[in-house]
C-alpha cells in the first residue's frame, strides 16, 4: 500500500465542510481578519487609550481576545505541530533576504487591508460565504482564483516568489 503524507482535495474538502458546519452550529461562520485590527487595538491601548476609546472602528470592533483571535493562535500552533508530526524541517531552506522579508510583510499587509476593506477575509468569504450560498462571496472566490493563479505563475516565472 502506498503511504500518503497528505489528504486528497476531497478529503480536505470534507474536513473543511465538517469544521464549517461545527462552527455554524456552535457559534457562527469562520473568519479571521477582524482579529488583526483587534490585535492592533490591544497593542495600542496601553499607549494611546484615548485614541482606541474614541476610534469609530474600534467602537464597532472592540479590542478583545475572542474566538477569532484563538482561531489565529490555533492555526499558528496547529501549523507548527503538523510540520513537526509530518517531519518537515525548514533548516535547509535559504534564509530570506531583508528585501524578501519586506516584500512578504507588505504583501501580508495589503492582503489584510483588502480583507478589512471588503469586510471579510478569504476564509470568511470563501468558506463561510460559499456555505451560505452568498453570491458576493462566490464572485469574490472566483476572482481570487482568476487573478491569483495567473499572478502566482507570473511571480514564480520571474523568480519573485
Amino acid at each position: 500500500m502506498i503511504k500518503k503524507d497528505y489528504w486528497t482535495w476531497w478529503q480536505g474538502g470534507i474536513g473543511l465542510g465538517l469544521v464549517s458546519v461545527f462552527a455554524f452550529v456552535t457559534y457562527k461562520g469562520l473568519g479571521a481578519s477582524t482579529s488583526y485590527p483587534r490585535a492592533v487595538a490591544l497593542l495600542l491601548k496601553p499607549f494611546f487609550p484615548d485614541f482606541v476609546a474614541n476610534n469609530a472602528y474600534f467602537q464597532k470592533v472592540p479590542p478583545v481576545i475572542d474566538w477569532q483571535m484563538m482561531l489565529i493562535f490555533g492555526a499558528i500552533i496547529g501549523g507548527f505541530l503538523a510540520s513537526r508530526i509530518m517531519g518537515i524541517s525548514f533548516r535547509n531552506e535559504p534564509k530570506p533576504t531583508t528585501q524578501r522579508k519586506w516584500q512578504l510583510f507588505i504583501g501580508g499587509f495589503l492582503i489584510l487591508f483588502g480583507a478589512r476593506l471588503a469586510d471579510g477575509c478569504t476564509s470568511g468569504h470563501v468558506i463561510t460565504g460559499f456555505t451560505q450560498l452568498s453570491v458576493g462571496s462566490m464572485i469574490f472566490g472566483a476572482m481570487v482564483f482568476l487573478i491569483g493563479i495567473p499572478a502566482a505563475r507570473y511571480f514564480t516565472r520571474k523568480g519573485l516568489y
